[in-house]
């Protein structure tokens, strides 16, 4: 693919990426019971995880894309921007795996894990807080103090080349298993438990959820959860297969498979704002209504001007 196609792409999608956010925003700040829901929390943190890649981090390989080189030419724009993307892509991969976790708690064991002020802080606040925390302070360690060696950086290549941490193995090994792999199979493994197990419940004679309250939840874990892992397990599998068994596969591709992870954030939203069905009836009324008022002004304007012309 093209550096051109790849810019057009990301800009014909971050507008709309960014309306979506703005409006979810503003949803959950006039909506006093959606905003307190336990449930909603995490995904109001994602949603804004991913707003920060489209405005802060998107810019910079778009500006890539777009001039063919990196632009400032200079180390500490590489770094700022090496830290900020990795931070921010691990953070929104870290904050799905924890949400699937909890959407599969609130779903099964919520009047028993979630009673009482502390194990509200110990199974819901203190683990979105170390999603948000540990990736920033991993990669302020191995790219910003950078111990292990001296950074080289590339301006004609994408987020200025590899950091040098990756020469480190133990390091780099670790950043992968850790910081990409695990949280992405955390993501798949809760859904294929969750699938199964909302299954063997449905068909369980012992019935002690409704589904009718819990559906809502678990479609949104899915379709949102797919995002992640159709971006997230090809690179998964690309790496993990180049770093155990063969160093050379599906390299030609890779490039497509590092762009795909900027689609995360882009498509984020809006799929967001597909699993809010109130938030959705209220923007097509008031579309409709705008379009109704518009078709309404269009006649009282050509009835007066014929009126007009009549005179």
């Amino acid at each position: 693919m093209q550096s051109a196609s790849k810019f057009s792409i990301l800009i014909a999608l971050e507008i709309p990426a960014i309306f979506f956010s703005i409006i979810i925003f503003a949803y959950f700040a006039v909506n006093r019971t959606a905003r307190s829901k336990f449930q909603n929390h995490g995904w109001l943190v994602l949603v804004t995880i991913s707003f920060i890649q489209v405005v802060i981090d998107l810019p910079m390989p778009m500006s890539y894309y777009y001039a063919g080189r990196v632009i400032p030419a200079s180390d500490l724009y590489c770094v700022w921007w090496t830290w900020s993307e990795f931070s921010l892509n691990t953070i929104g991969i870290f904050l799905m795996a924890w949400i699937s976790i909890e959407r599969y708690i609130f779903i099964f064991y919520s009047h028993t894990i979630f009673q009482g002020r502390f194990k509200k802080w110990m199974y819901h606040f203190i683990p979105i807080a170390i999603c948000l925390c540990w990736t920033p302070f991993f990669y302020c360690l191995v790219v910003i103090i950078s111990p292990y060696c001296s950074q080289t950086w590339s301006f004609d290549l994408i987020i200025c080349g590899v950091p040098c941490y990756y020469i480190k193995k133990s390091v780099g090994q670790f950043n992968f298993l850790f910081n990409v792999a695990f949280p992405v199979s955390v993501i798949s493994l809760v859904n294929i438990l969750l699938f199964i197990r909302v299954n063997y419940e449905k068909i369980s004679r012992h019935r002690r959820i409704n589904w009718r309250d819990h559906r809502k939840m678990i479609l949104q874990l899915w379709i949102i959860s797919s995002i992640y892992l159709i971006c997230w397990l090809a690179l998964m599998s690309t790496k993990f297969v180049q770093i155990t068994v063969m160093p050379t596969f599906m390299v030609d591709y890779l490039d497509i498979i590092l762009f795909n992870v900027y689609l995360v954030p882009l498509f984020l939203p809006m799929v967001c704002l597909s699993t809010l069905p109130k938030l959705v009836r209220k923007l097509t009324r008031f579309i409709h209504e705008r379009n109704r008022n518009k078709v309404g002004v269009t006649i009282l304007i050509g009835v007066h001007q014929r009126i007009g012309g009549e005179r």
